[in-house]
């Protein structure tokens, strides 16, 4: 299961990185449950300044096109990103990004019987590399 696991974790990071839509959607369909397709998936964008923290909410829509829409985003902020390291805990598995810009958390979470398709994302994208 762990190395499944890191196989698609590495995978996700290799198809972040690429340009390609339908890339995108091949390794969402291939890899999320559908439970995890057919889930919105909420955003929040805080940003803080000199003027304060501002932060911003959205819903990715419950379908195979929110989903390549947040791989667009992902990609945009951390498509020239290296893996630094990634850290698998039972059906868990933590994976952290960097680039010169930003560093991106990615805890994704297993279904715990073959072919152990990804059921949970949780992304953490903060400025400044670890």
């Amino acid at each position: 299961m762990q190395q499944v696991m890191e196989k698609r974790a590495k995978e996700m990071h290799r198809v972040i990185c690429l340009s390609d839509k339908e890339q995108w959607k091949g390794f969402i369909s291939e890899n999320y449950a559908q439970t995890l397709i057919d889930r919105p998936m909420k955003t929040q964008v805080s940003k803080s300044d000199d003027s304060g923290t501002s932060a911003e909410k959205k819903e990715t829509p419950s379908n195979l096109d929110g989903k390549v829409n947040m791989f667009q985003r992902l990609h945009s902020d951390l498509g020239g990103s290296k893996i630094i390291s990634i850290k698998p805990n039972g059906d868990k598995l933590e994976m952290v990004l960097n680039n010169a810009v930003l560093s991106g958390t990615f805890n994704l979470k297993f279904a715990a019987t073959k072919p152990y398709l990804i059921e949970d994302v949780r992304i953490q994208v903060e400025a400044g590399n670890r």
